[in-house]
């Protein structure tokens, strides 16, 4: 009887990651807050980032809130109304380095799992 081929583990077998940050221990933001913050900074209002990541407004302003207070800083700069109503919001520098921060952090440790991976599969 002919032996069961075994499938390649490399055909099949993807890492993933869960990163994020923590502040002094407490839960900072993750990827899709920096999917978020980055969409406020492209988009310049709150309203149309939180559609870019699928979240309500007030899970928007919930969320910016929370960091906020871990931070103990401002992450963004808002202002209100205007001709056409609605407002705008802005990153503060705090926030656009913490973005640059985590964004940089994660390309470099998807790069290295990535490799280490192949590494190890080889052996």
């Amino acid at each position: 009887m002919p032996s069961a081929r075994r499938p390649s583990l490399r055909a099949h077998l993807k890492p993933r990651h869960k990163l994020w940050l923590n502040w002094d221990g407490a839960f900072l933001m993750g990827p899709r807050y920096l999917r978020f913050l980055d969409a406020v900074d492209r988009t310049g209002t709150i309203r149309a980032a939180g559609r870019e990541v699928g979240w309500s407004y007030r899970t928007c302003l919930n969320r910016i809130r929370e960091m906020e207070r871990v931070l103990g800083a401002k992450v963004l700069a808002t202002s209100r109304g205007g001709p056409s109503g609605g407002g705008s919001a802005k990153l503060t520098v705090e926030a656009r380095r913490l973005v640059k921060l985590f964004a940089h952090w994660r390309r470099e440790a998807l790069r290295l799992s990535d490799v280490a991976f192949r590494r190890v599969l080889r052996r």
